[in-house]
């Protein structure tokens, strides 16, 4: 696509229509500033009050302390966690990538070693958590428009755009501390990146700088690959040579080797990567070599997925196209090489750390138990066939869904047309068009079908397939805004409002019914089916009702011409405001009852000494380790305040015998407080209160021992 026809993307698809203000300044901005629009759209969306809830259990607060331990420890490698009886002290479940991020961004908000109780009674600590994930998304969006308004129009990039980032379940989990974020991100941009190696003919060689005997791309596809390839492999290096211990490589002779010399092999191949990056002649490679490193990034966030699911979309689209034609051009065969390179100096030097560290119990945890037991046999989570992720679809997309199934339908139904500027249809963009919108809906499918296959089943496991889809829907919007498009926007309608009706009264049928948000990026639902107590003051079913209405109205409005433009603005604020509701009302106050930080904020705000302890009893949920700091697990055998296990009843009475005349705080969940009263000394046991009971699982009870 010509620069020309770039600017003029978001033009109308039928000639003669009238072209509608705002595409006309979409058409004046260049689109490094479209870009700089796309983003400046995700931090307005996503950042603010992320910090102004607590973190949830379990998966922010069990990988904020892994993280926290991180920075405690000074330890760039290995992975801790403490705190419980029944588990040993390292965490091996998750790669380093996410944990890294926090605690860099723990380091940036000054809580590096910060006095006991301020991650319970500050604020920073959900900003330090939360940011790095809300940047993390913006890589996916940014991903999506690239690839849509590069071969389609900036119109439906940024339709595309919108519906990914109004996706429920995208922009929950874009305001969760879990690793999920931090695979999708760098996983959709490089997807992106691989559609613009595919799809982009400007093949031109280019231009070259020399300095004595070397020679490299003077271009800033150039520049980039290798700047981030640095910025990814190089501290890797550094961290894992100072940190490594000497290598025992002959336990028998005593034979160690620095830990710097297992880092050789990276700075070779580092070097190799560059040496024939330079001698690329065209921009298409560097796309893929982009990629790559990302692919990288993304292993180290969620594992061998990390480089699977990108390289089987990619595989799925040439192999359901047979468009294998598109790699025989611009040194994309032998790019596909150094690319595997590029991906192997990112993933590889921290597996290989660890392996030198803890030997194969660590590979065995993270990809025999976590990955092959999940993927095969079947781990802690639910299990289901291919419909399982269906209903999950249906609140994931809310209230997408009106849209989603026509869209798909659409792809595969009716053929794609855009007019030249004479007015008669342009084959090249016809053929891109169709292209990307191929890509995108084989990207649904595929991501689908993989997370179908695995026998473990979260509900968030289907969000890897959610930016094909958005590309899917983003299109068909796109194309609906068309004047001949009358008949199937009101087709549309028909079809999918009954079928947004029908999730919105599933959603709001029940007051409780509205934790299926909670449930999209928090697995508590395996531990209770039927859901927690949901407290009265909670009941959001008008405003699911209105939010479904009014995209029901504006979705119907789009068969109308006349009405076209203004139904397309009634949608993006529909679906915008919906995401704010949820974001930042939804989420503060159903947190306020979930999150353990009123709890732990309570203990430290009232008790008048460190010796009036905190103890958890049979706990396990990481937010009484992280919001205390670990105050109840560090420190000597005897002293620590966590009792789970075999002997957590013993242990408890144990330790509440040592401490005499002392007050002391409970963190217990309220169906066993009872039990917690009968274990007191008798003589304490009236002296057992409930000191804050706002969390719905847990109270925060003092006694006087």
């Amino acid at each position: 696509m010509t620069p020309q026809e770039s600017n003029n993307a978001s033009a109308p698809l039928v000639a003669g229509s009238a072209r509608a203000p705002w595409s006309a300044m979409l058409d004046r901005l260049s689109e490094r500033q479209m870009i700089i629009l796309v983003i400046l759209f995700g931090l307005l969306l996503y950042l603010p009050f992320a910090g102004s809830y607590g973190l949830w259990d379990p998966w922010e607060t069990h990988y904020g302390e892994v993280a926290r331990q991180m920075v405690t420890r000074g330890d760039f490698i290995s992975l801790w966690w403490p705190g419980s009886p029944i588990d040993p002290e390292v965490f091996w479940s998750k790669p380093v990538l996410s944990f890294w991020l926090i605690s860099l961004s723990l380091y940036v908000f000054g809580l590096g070693h910060p006095a006991a109780g301020t991650f319970a009674i500050s604020s920073r600590p959900e900003w330090a958590l939360r940011l790095p994930f809300c940047l993390m998304s913006l890589l996916a969006l940014t991903g999506v428009y690239l690839a849509v308004s590069r071969f389609v129009s900036r119109r439906a990039g940024l339709l595309s755009v919108l519906a990914l980032a109004t996706f429920p379940m995208f922009s929950l989990v874009a305001r969760q501390a879990m690793t999920d974020m931090a695979f999708i991100g760098p996983m959709t941009m490089a997807l992106a990146l691989c559609a613009l190696a595919l799809f982009d003919d400007q093949d031109q060689e280019l231009p070259r700088r020399r300095w004595w005997r070397f020679s490299w791309p003077h271009h800033m596809s150039f520049y980039l690959t290798i700047g981030l390839l640095a910025l990814t492999v190089l501290p890797q290096i550094v961290v894992d040579s100072i940190q490594l211990r000497p290598w025992n490589i002959w336990p028998q002779r005593n034979l160690h080797i620095p830990g710097v010399v297992a880092m050789v092999p990276y700075m070779i191949g580092f070097l190799v990567f560059v040496w024939f990056a330079a001698k690329t002649r065209f921009k298409a490679p560097f796309y893929l070599h982009l990629a790559a490193i990302l692919c990288g990034l993304a292993i180290l966030a969620k594992g061998l997925a990390g480089l699977g699911l990108p390289v089987i979309v990619f595989l799925a689209y040439l192999l359901f196209t047979w468009n294998w034609r598109r790699l025989d051009r611009a040194q994309l065969l032998p790019a596909l090489l150094l690319a595997l390179l590029a991906c192997a100096l990112v993933a590889v030097p921290w597996h290989h750390a660890m392996l030198i560290r803890h030997g194969f119990p660590f590979w065995n945890e993270l990809y025999g138990d976590n990955h092959w037991r999940r993927l095969v046999l079947g781990r802690h989570g639910d299990r289901g066939s291919f419909e399982y992720f269906i209903r999950e679809l249906g609140y994931g997309v809310f209230p997408w869904i009106a849209l989603a199934p026509s869209a798909l339908a659409w792809v595969v139904m009716r053929p794609f047309r855009r007019v030249n500027a004479a007015g008669a249809p342009s084959e090249t963009t016809i053929s891109k068009r169709r292209e990307v919108l191929r890509f995108g809906a084989i990207w649904f499918v595929a991501g689908y079908a993989v997370v179908s296959l695995s026998m473990t089943k979260f509900h968030h496991y289907i969000l890897p397939a959610l930016p094909g889809l958005a590309i899917v829907v983003g299109c068909f919007v796109d194309d609906l805004l068309g004047r001949s498009r009358g008949r199937l926007a009101l087709l549309a309608a028909l079809v999918g409002i009954p079928l947004l009706l029908l999730v919105t009264f599933d959603l709001a049928g029940l007051q409780k019914n509205a934790q299926h948000f909670v449930w999209l990026f928090s697995y508590d639902y395996i531990n209770t089916p039927q859901g927690r107590p949901w407290p009265p003051e909670l009941d959001y079913r008008i405003t699911l009702a209105v939010f479904a209405g009014l995209f029901s109205v504006a979705a119907l409005l789009l068969a109308w011409p006349r009405l076209r433009n203004l139904a397309a603005a009634a949608l993006a604020l529909t679906v915008v405001c919906f995401t704010y509701f949820l974001l930042d009302v939804y989420m503060k106050h159903v947190s306020d009852r979930w999150s353990q930080k009123p709890l732990i904020a309570t203990y430290y705000k009232q008790r008048h000494s460190p010796d009036e302890r905190l103890a958890a009893w049979q706990m396990y949920w990481r937010g009484e380790n992280f919001y205390t700091q670990n105050e109840i697990y560090e420190g000597p055998k005897e002293k620590r305040t966590v009792f789970l296990g075999d002997r957590n009843a013993e242990d408890l009475k144990d330790f509440m015998g040592r401490n005499p005349g002392k007050r002391i705080f409970f963190v217990v969940e309220r169906t066993r407080f009872d039990s917690l009263r009968g274990m007191l000394p008798e003589a304490a046991r009236p002296s057992l209160k409930i000191v804050d009971d706002r969390n719905n699982k847990f109270y925060l009870a003092a006694a006087q021992l």
